[in-house]
């Protein structure tokens, strides 16, 4: 119904351009025209409603969007407070939200902003919790209406090694929160850091793709990380045109060899890892579990993920897993085993999976978070990709500084080069309980 009204309002403005250059009379158009519109916005009220008041499984959601869970609230309404949204101020309810009839109406939420990223999904709630054992605290905005007017996501994480903070999103690189304006941000904020403050939390961390006005000046941040994505064209053969003589002939050197690349699912999962985890341990950084990338691929969102494997005479040398969402495809992990680094083996893989983005129709591309000017920056820059700023937030109880949980704090480099000297197996053994606190 809401598919056929929109049609009739696009062919409507057609019809009322057409008159209107033809110096013909529009009354009837344009009276039609206000019919129609009145009808979409009622049925898009009724969806609304509907998604926000009934149960999972009275409502059609695709599958990949339903979580099945039966946990319990851990706790309820936090505050509610007065909000501007639009020309009124309204009642908004600050929520925690924790099953599976809140999963849906959270949802649904997502799936119509535009600015979320895929990891706002309800999905990852569960795969995070199941995969790390982490308390989540996702928070809703309610209106008077009772319907969903903002989400916050957030994971909080408790070791002694690394101390007790919470991040929106640890282990990925978008989060934050999704609002119908930023008044109703703020109060999605203010309610986690109220929480914070209760629980003795030590930071708050937003992972934000936007400069946050109600942040700033209350709120230290870093912008020393970006996401570097590229516009892809309509053609394998116009990307080839595209992205210039140097990075054409790395390719050529690479396609001499006999490499193979395959795309899959769980079948891939196993050679996957093996590469993965080597690479992970020859720069000293702590791994994730298989079981992780396991639970990705299993999950609801299956569908939009894919993993790749680049052999050399049957030998996976390297690897990358993708995220495909709102016409953008994302490589969050990708890694290649340093004995193939000779053979241009990255240059063969990355050729590969942009003619997949392609394929899949896919308008962006994009390569991960860098540092700016870092070796990786420079190995994504000349694919074309442009850096995007990521603005990342802190909420610090007096006196605290900001952390310092990366590679880069000097207070690691030991930890680091010891790491690097550890046997495979042994790294895939003790990574996981270390890394699951390390966002």
């Amino acid at each position: 119904m809401l598919d056929a009204l929109l049609d009739r309002k696009g062919a409507l403005s057609r019809q009322i351009g057409e008159a209107k250059r033809a110096g013909q009379s529009i009354d009837n158009l344009l009276a039609e025209m206000k019919t129609v519109s009145v009808k979409i916005k009622v049925e898009r009220d009724n969806l609304k409603t509907k998604a926000n008041t009934v149960k999972a499984k009275d409502v059609a959601v695709p599958d990949e969007l339903r979580v099945l869970s039966s946990t319990p609230n851990l706790f309820d309404i936090y505050y509610t407070d007065e909000c501007t949204k639009g020309d009124s101020a309204q009642s908004i309810t600050i929520q925690h939200l924790d099953d599976d009839g809140d999963s849906v109406k959270w949802d649904y939420y997502v799936a119509h902003k535009e600015n979320a990223s895929i990891y706002h999904f309800w999905e990852f709630k569960r795969i995070v919790q199941t995969s790390f054992g982490h308390k989540a605290i996702y928070l809703a905005a309610f209106d008077t209406d009772g319907g969903i007017c903002g989400v916050l996501p957030a994971i909080e994480m408790n070791s002694r090694l690394f101390g007790h903070f919470i991040v929106s999103l640890p282990y990925f690189t978008y989060g934050a929160a999704l609002a119908d304006n930023e008044s109703i941000e703020n109060k999605l904020y203010v309610a986690l850091i109220d929480y914070a403050k209760q629980e003795n939390v030590q930071h708050v961390e937003l992972r934000t793709m936007h400069e946050q006005k109600q942040l700033q000046g209350s709120a230290p941040s870093k912008e020393n990380k970006v996401s570097m994505v590229r516009s892809l064209p309509d053609s394998s053969e116009q990307l080839w045109s595209d992205i210039g003589t140097k990075v054409r002939a790395q390719i050529k050197k690479a396609q001499r060899f006999d490499l193979e690349m395959k795309f899959g699912k769980a079948e891939l999962i196993n050679d996957f890892y093996t590469v993965f985890s080597t690479n992970m341990r020859d720069l000293g950084t702590p791994v994730y579990s298989k079981s992780f990338f396991k639970e990705l691929i299993k999950s609801r969102l299956h569908k939009q993920f894919d993993v790749g494997v680049v052999y050399f005479k049957g030998k996976a040398v390297a690897c990358c897993f993708l995220m495909t969402h709102q016409g953008m495809m994302e490589i969050p992990w990708a890694s290649t085993l340093q004995s193939a680094n000779g053979m241009n083996v990255n240059m063969f893989m990355y050729w590969e999976i942009l003619q997949k983005a392609i394929v899949k129709e896919c308008q962006f591309f994009d390569f991960g978070r860098s540092s700016k000017d870092a070796g990786t920056y420079r190995f994504k820059k000349q694919w074309g990709a442009q850096a995007q700023q990521l603005y990342w937030y802190y909420w610090l109880p007096d006196g605290e500084s900001l952390p310092e949980l990366n590679p880069n704090n000097p207070k690691y480099k030991l930890l680091i080069s010891v790491w690097q000297r550890l046997p495979v197996w042994l790294s895939q053994l003790i990574g996981p309980p270390v890394v699951k606190y390390l966002p």
